[in-house]
């Protein structure tokens, strides 16, 4: 090539170079504006033009990535700021692996978005560092959000003022107050004497429990099971000779409140319930609505029944005298125990060892129907009962909460062999998840991002939630007891509400509904 030729080529790519550097700087320039006056759909187009000359640019890949972002276009924003290198992200880009982490939560990949949030902790945790704070909380959430995955209900033992290294079992909530019993060392020194015996306690919080009135004078006699009435004018409980955990020699007594709030003398059922020569234990009192009287619950051994330990009832009739006691027709040939008659839902709650289950005892409901008959009971299922022994289901509507006894090893436990025999007392929050899918009525297809306004009925506690972007669904949980109107919401469509109740729940449930929203100007 001559000299002319060479100092040509050389002046055409010097002013080439010139240009090229030129268009890539007003693009640059075109683009941080845009960012910058918040059109973020001009600022991704502009660092886009930057990135197909220049695929390595910090500059255009940010701006690219944060505009994609907060235009919602996630896989963008995730692709562009993943490309930017560790030794980059500094000064102005040192939030790269925070908005990164963010994007990865939009996308639903929470452990991607765990180990962004992580890295940008390990290089800029500083005391006065808000997106540090950030990204510790959102982990927080993460992990809050798992665990309430797994655990739903909230299932969690009480705490030790109740729960102790001894068997804990039959609790019952009453205004403020959760009875249960709980055995202790005997006291006194008789050679014959138990080593152990059942007492009743009554327990404030976090208080320490107190010992209950009726618990007995001797020493070698159990007490526990306590069932009242529900004005507490009645308390029932049960009295053992024998081994109170195994039903050994026990019978059902019970006193009256007298005038003054004490409570009067002990007084054994008759022998319509206390059947001679059969264990009678585990009696739960409440008013029937179809036969107008109280019930008494109770589980027996005694003779006709079903299996081991049987499940019957005595109607308490106008003068105090108690019927003959009858066998539940659900009974199985194994053991049926544990039995709660919840009253405003009319619902009686029961363990067993006969209808299929997950191992062990597992807790039921039962409910009759118009005609009086009981129905085929339902597993209270999974997130409740577990492979272990699962019993004294009772429920506390004024707290929405749920009460049990179980086997099952305690969370953290290192325990998890199937022999341990200490029984704890559990609690869970009790609620209805009603999961709404929302259609358009026209041509029902999904209708996105809506949003349902709820409010109780009677009250002015309201609440909003608000489905993700690519979802049409909106899981609510609602308190059970209660009446409610809903109302969902989306842009360009009609408002619907409807009125949904939950005064009929006694234990958690999922329900579904589909809900069609009509355009205005739609036929």
């Amino acid at each position: 090539m001559s000299n002319w030729n060479t100092i040509v080529f050389a002046l055409f790519m010097l002013f080439s170079n010139m240009a090229h550097g030129q268009y890539l700087e007003n693009y640059e320039k075109k683009a941080l504006t845009a960012f910058h006056s918040k059109d973020y759909p001009s600022a991704l187009i502009f660092s886009e033009k930057v990135l197909e000359i220049d695929t390595s640019s910090v500059a255009s890949l940010f701006i690219a990535g944060e505009a994609a972002r907060l235009s919602g276009d996630f896989h963008k924003a995730e692709g562009y700021l993943a490309r930017i290198p560790d030794n980059a992200k500094v000064g102005y880009y040192a939030v790269t692996d925070f908005q990164l982490a963010t994007v990865k939560m939009d996308l639903h990949k929470q452990d991607e978005a765990k180990r962004y949030y992580r890295a940008y902790i390990d290089a800029h945790n500083t005391p006065d560092n808000l997106f540090a704070y950030l990204a510790t909380e959102a982990i927080k959430a993460m992990e809050d959000e798992v665990r309430a995955k797994k655990n739903p209900l909230n299932l969690q033992p009480l705490s030790e003022n109740v729960n102790t290294p001894r068997p804990d079992f039959a609790p019952l909530r009453y205004a403020d107050k959760v009875y249960f019993s709980s055995m202790t060392p005997a006291e006194g020194g008789k050679r014959n004497a138990k080593k152990s015996v059942s007492r009743i306690y009554e327990a404030r919080g976090e208080y320490a429990p107190k010992l209950f009135v009726s618990n007995p004078e001797k020493e070698n006699l159990s007490a526990g099971n306590v069932s009242l009435t529900p004005d507490a004018s009645r308390v029932y409980y049960t009295i053992c000779k024998g081994d109170f955990i195994e039903s050994e020699g026990c019978e059902i007594w019970y006193r009256d409140r007298e005038y003054e709030g004490t409570w009067g003398p002990p007084k054994r059922l008759p022998e319509q319930v206390n059947f001679k020569g059969a264990s009678t234990t585990q009696p739960s009192i409440a008013w029937d609505l179809q036969c107008k009287k109280y019930v008494l619950y109770f589980t027996s051994d005694r003779p006709n029944g079903r299996g081991e330990m049987d499940i019957w009832c005595s109607v308490i009739q106008q003068n105090g005298s108690f019927s003959e006691a009858v066998c539940l027709p659900f009974n199985t040939a194994e053991d049926d125990i544990t039995p709660f008659f919840h009253q405003p839902t009319q619902t009686l709650f029961f363990s067993s060892e006969g209808w299929p289950g997950k191992g062990g005892f597992d807790i039921y409901r039962g409910q009759k129907n118009k005609d009086g008959e009981w129905r085929v009971p339902e597993n209270l299922g999974d997130m409740l009962n577990s492979s272990y022994d699962d019993t004294y289901y009772s429920f506390h509507g004024q707290s929405q909460s749920a009460y049990l006894v179980s086997n099952r090893p305690k969370p953290n436990s290192a325990y998890s062999d199937q022999t341990i025999t200490n029984l704890d007392i559990y609690q869970a929050r009790v609620f209805a998840e009603v999961d709404l899918k929302v259609f358009r009525s026209l041509d029902n297809n999904p209708v996105y991002a809506p949003k349902v306004e709820i409010k109780e009925i009677g009250s002015s506690e309201t609440g909003v939630f608000t489905a993700r972007n690519d979802q049409n669904n909106l899981p609510v949980r609602l308190d059970t007891g209660k009446r409610y109107q809903l109302t969902v919401i989306a842009e360009g469509y009609e408002p619907y509400s409807f009125e949904f109740s939950t005064e009929g729940f006694s234990y958690f449930i999922e329900l579904s509904r589909q809900i069609y929203l009509r355009r205005p100007l739609d036929p």
